[in-house]
Parts: C-alpha cells; structure tokens; sequence
C-alpha cells in the first residue's frame, strides 16, 4: 500500500485545492520571483562597468543637446526651445536601449551560466521566471531614467506637466522594449544579439520624431508616427508640455504593443527554451 501523497501546504493531492492553499501557493511564487529579481539587481550593481554604462546614452545626449541647443528655437511649434523638444525623444529613446540591452544581456547570462536549466529543475514557473526578470529590467530602467529626468529638470529647466502620463509612458516603454530584447535574446547569441538589436533599434530613434518633427515627412511620418518609439514620444512630449495633448491613439498604441511584446516574448522564450 502507497502512502498518500500531500501538496507543499500539507494538503493531500487527491483534495480540492483550498483557497488557503492557493494562497500560500502564490506567496511562495511572489516570495521566489523577489528572490530572483534581488539576485538580478545585486549581479547588475556588481557589475560597475555594465551598471554605469547604461546610463551613459541618455546622460551624454541630455548634456550635449542641452548645451548645444538649449537657446536655439524648436521645430515644432509646440515646444519652446529645441532642448524642450528633444529631451521627450532622450527620455524615450534612453528607454528603449536601456530595456532592451538589460534584459536581452540578462536572458543571454542566463543561458550561459545554465540558470534555465536549473529553472526547469526548481519550482519556479516561467512565468514567474519571466516576470522576475521583467520587474528587474524596469527597477533598473528606473534608476536611468529617474537620472536623466533629473538632470533635465535640475540643470537645464525641463518640467513634467502629468506625471501619470509619463508613468505610463515609462512603463509601457519599458516593457515593449523589455519584450523586444526578450524575443532577441532567445534566438541570438552574445556576439550577435547587438548586431540584431541595433538594426532594429537604431532607424526607430532616427524616425520616431526624437529630432525632427514626423510631419516634415509627409505621409512616411503619418506611417512613422504609429511605430513604437514615435508613440512613446509623443506621450513623453504632452507629459512635459513640449507638445500637444497626447490622442487616445496614442495611448492605446503604446498599452497594445506592451502587452503584445511581453505575450510574444514570453510565448517564444517557452518554445525556444521552455518544456513545450
């Protein structure tokens, strides 16, 4: 005769879940994505090279434009000076190199240190794996982000006019361009995955309106303006007040490619790496 089986809460297995046992099933998860997001930040933060050159990007554009051009005058009616219009374009532009390096060199570490193997060996899910490593590359994204506004703010006037605006923004940015790095990370190695990304990223910043009003393209910046970046400008424009109110367009663009680019992301990483 086999002695009866029990669940980690004590329960037997042949019982209904209880809803205590539900709960003590998701502390357990939310308590092992902490842990791995913690291992995450302290690696990042041991790494004072990797760390302090994410940083760089968006620091180094936000002081040479706004020394350069902080007295020239914009070209676009809606912002005051051409620093107050391109600094919208810096703050998303930074996010997007920042969360997609991050989490795509995390996923290729990973890879290489063998953590999906033993994610596969652990208790933790993928799902809890995957938003471990999501929550890390927005605390990190953060840390840049929060610098460079700072910095705009501080040395050279910029303002934030709606905060919940550039929360969203900031995270839907983060997140669509998390999932991008995601997806790359997956297929790529570590010497061919910036080769990759910067083919992708790279014309996105030149047309995505950070520089230069779309509109002076005529109906190519009408097709520009809807592409991931260019909307995260534009709420990162009407949130400083260097612009238009942000459409609803806009708004809801942004909100679909996030959730379509961590649904991607996360689907490929399963097929890829994953038991399926």
């Amino acid at each position: 005769m086999t002695a009866p089986a029990y669940r980690r809460d004590g329960s037997p297995a042949s019982a209904p879940p209880s809803p205590g046992g539900r709960r003590f099933r998701f502390a357990e998860w939310v308590a092992d994505v902490l842990r791995l997001v913690a291992l995450d930040l302290r690696q990042f933060f041991d790494n004072k090279l990797y760390s302090v050159s994410t940083f760089l990007t968006s620091v180094s554009m936000v002081l040479a434009f706004g020394a350069a051009t902080d007295e020239m005058a914009s070209p676009a009616p809606g912002a005051a000076t051409f620093f107050d219009f391109v600094f919208p374009g810096i703050l998303a532009a930074g996010v997007m190199f920042s969360c997609t390096y991050t989490v795509g060199y995390t996923i290729i570490v990973d890879r290489n240190r063998r953590t999906i193997e033993d994610l596969i060996l652990s208790p933790l899910s993928y799902s809890g794996f995957l938003v471990a490593r999501f929550a890390g590359v927005l605390f990190k994204c953060l840390l840049q982000f929060a610098a460079v506004l700072v910095l705009g703010i501080a040395v050279f006037d910029a303002a934030v006019k709606s905060v919940p605006l550039a929360a969203l923004a900031f995270v839907t940015g983060c997140l669509a361009f998390a999932g991008l790095g995601v997806l790359v990370a997956t297929f790529s190695t570590e010497i061919s995955f910036p080769a990759v990304v910067n083919i992708i990223v790279i014309p996105l910043m030149y047309f995505a309106g950070v520089f230069f009003p779309l509109g002076n393209l005529g109906w190519v910046g009408d097709v520009m303006e809807r592409l991931p970046l260019s909307v995260n400008v534009e709420l990162f424009r009407a949130a400083t007040g260097q612009g238009p109110a942000a459409s609803g367009e806009a708004v809801a663009l942004a909100a679909g490619y996030a959730v379509a680019a961590v649904a991607v992301a996360a689907y490929a990483f399963r097929r890829r790496i994953g038991r399926g």
